[in-house]
């Protein structure tokens, strides 16, 4: 498995010395390495895209309460996404509906049904840009949900910020666009780095799903 966990200063650093460029105290501390952080930023948000990785997972248990439909995932940023729900309390899936199928359970009758919770919908985000989702039929007592949810981190907001894509398949993806940034490096193709790239990330998301088959669908369509 790809290592996970090195600083975004770490990765410029490991970066630099295969594009020819010494190494750096600061991402700062050259135009050059305050590229190389941008590309970080991009490569790291396509590396996210590509697959759930299980880093970058997380649980939340919410409490439901009688009369309430709408719940947030506080602390779950504006890119996070609901990959599946159960309801401890009844011990069964809660499954994933639709907006319209909402729409006509809560609008479009005159008597919404209250029960236990079998269905829940992402709504959006809340003020503070998490996500929300409501829940079906709506609560007429505590339930306990236990949800899981894909988390992309932010763009590291500091040199010292973790990152958890996979750290050598996210050093080739910025190798290969800043080779084909700068064009005729005198080493390595563009292409030819960036095939590396696409098939390091193949194989990592191969080997993640070989943990759980159930979970086979990825975006393998890396720009070039």
């Amino acid at each position: 498995m790809p290592a996970f966990g090195r600083t975004k200063l770490q990765i410029i650093n490991a970066v630099l010395p295969r594009m020819r460029e010494g190494t750096v105290a600061t991402s700062s501390s050259t135009t050059y390495a305050a590229l190389v952080s941008s590309v970080i930023s991009t490569v790291k948000t396509q590396i996210e895209q590509a697959w759930d990785w299980r880093d970058l997972r997380d649980t939340y248990q919410i409490d439901v309460v009688a009369n309430t439909a709408s719940y947030v995932l506080t602390s779950s940023g504006q890119f996070a996404r609901i990959l599946d729900m159960w309801n401890e309390t009844t011990n069964r899936e809660v499954t994933r509906g639709t907006t319209r199928g909402f729409n006509e359970k809560y609008f479009g009758t005159s008597s919404v049904q209250t029960g236990d919770p079998t269905e829940y919908n992402p709504v959006g985000l809340n003020s503070n840009y998490d996500v929300q989702f409501d829940v079906w039929p709506r609560p007429t007592r505590s339930n306990s949900l236990i949800v899981n949810i894909y988390m992309p981190e932010p763009d590291p907001a500091t040199d010292s910020t973790v990152i958890l894509v996979p750290n050598q398949i996210l050093i080739e993806g910025v190798v290969a666009y800043l080779i084909a940034e700068r064009g005729d490096d005198g080493g390595i193709g563009a292409q030819t780095q960036m095939d590396l790239y696409k098939e390091m990330l193949a194989g990592a998301i191969a080997a993640e799903t070989s943990q759980d088959e159930s979970e086979i669908t990825w975006n393998a369509d890396v720009p070039e």
